[in-house]
């Protein structure tokens, strides 16, 4: 498995429109439609940046884990 970061992998466009979405979206659908309008068309970039083939959900998934972390506020604040 190829390990990189969320910034290695999506251009700041995409992260732009993830974060959009992500403010946006109702609870529970997030990872769906970031998967179908972001991942998705960036698939093939990504896969060959990453050199595997990857899941856009998956990805989506991990997308949401760190907008969710970079949203939350710092331990002890």
């Amino acid at each position: 498995m190829t390990q990189a970061t969320i910034g290695e992998i999506f251009t700041s466009d995409e992260l732009e429109r993830a974060q959009r979405l992500y403010e946006t979206c109702p609870a529970g659908t997030f990872a769906t439609r970031c998967a179908a309008e972001v991942v998705t068309p960036a698939l093939p970039r990504i896969n060959a940046r990453l050199g595997q083939e990857n899941d856009a959900k998956y990805l989506a998934y991990a997308l949401e884990m760190a907008l969710a972390q970079a949203s939350a506020p710092a331990p002890g604040r």
